[in-house]
């Protein structure tokens, strides 16, 4: 507590400090601000960190660590820090997925495609179309397709596909994808560049 000349004889609480008066001496005290860095929300929004931090786990041994390494090129500081920007509000307190169309395995300026549709018949073949579209680059027709799968029971497991030899000239990918009856298939489809450097944003087709 700090004494001091009280000239306008202000006495009481102003904002965190309170001002008062003992044996004839002004003084005054800052009040301890309060806490509130445990509300609800701040739990939850803690927990949603939590959650997606164990998400990222499971792909930093994976193909899919270094595309987000490369797709942060120049808007992050590193892949986790692209992947959490971008998938953080995808996660649930719980420890769950809440939306599975908000989550994002790769970002770039490469043409994505447009229209872009999926089916899977009972053999378990998965069929995907696009359209390119008029203002697609030449150097872009050669990019590679790539998918990146989630299955509704092993929602922490994602699998970028290996073998896809699909360029977006095709305009069409047809493949096999196994799964029990009953499970949703998540998929997450972007282009990259012949030098495998570039990247378009990936787009999310549920199955």
């Amino acid at each position: 507590m700090a004494s001091f000349s009280n000239v306008l004889g202000i006495r009481g609480r102003v904002g965190n400090v309170v001002f008062c008066k003992l044996n004839g001496k002004s003084y005054m005290r800052t009040v301890p601000v309060k806490n509130d860095s445990n509300t609800p929300k701040q739990q939850e929004v803690r927990s949603r960190f939590r959650v997606t931090v164990r998400f990222y786990q499971k792909i930093k041994d994976t193909p899919l660590k270094r595309i987000l390494d490369l797709s942060a090129d120049g808007i992050c500081s590193s892949g986790y820090v692209l992947f959490m920007k971008k998938n953080l509000k995808a996660f649930r307190a719980n420890g769950k997925i809440g939306d599975f169309s908000q989550l994002h395995f790769a970002a770039g300026k490469r043409q994505q495609a447009y229209n872009l549709m999926g089916t899977r018949d009972d053999q378990g073949m998965v069929t995907l179309c696009w359209e390119n579209g008029a203002g697609l680059y030449p150097h872009e027709e050669e990019d590679r397709l790539n998918v990146v799968v989630l299955r509704s029971n092993r929602s922490f497991s994602p699998e970028l596909l290996e073998g896809l030899e699909v360029v977006r000239e095709a305009e069409k990918a047809i493949f096999p994808l196994t799964c029990k009856k009953g499970v949703k298939l998540h998929l997450y489809c972007f282009f990259v560049s012949s030098d495998g450097k570039r990247f378009s944003n990936s787009q999310y087709v549920k199955l």
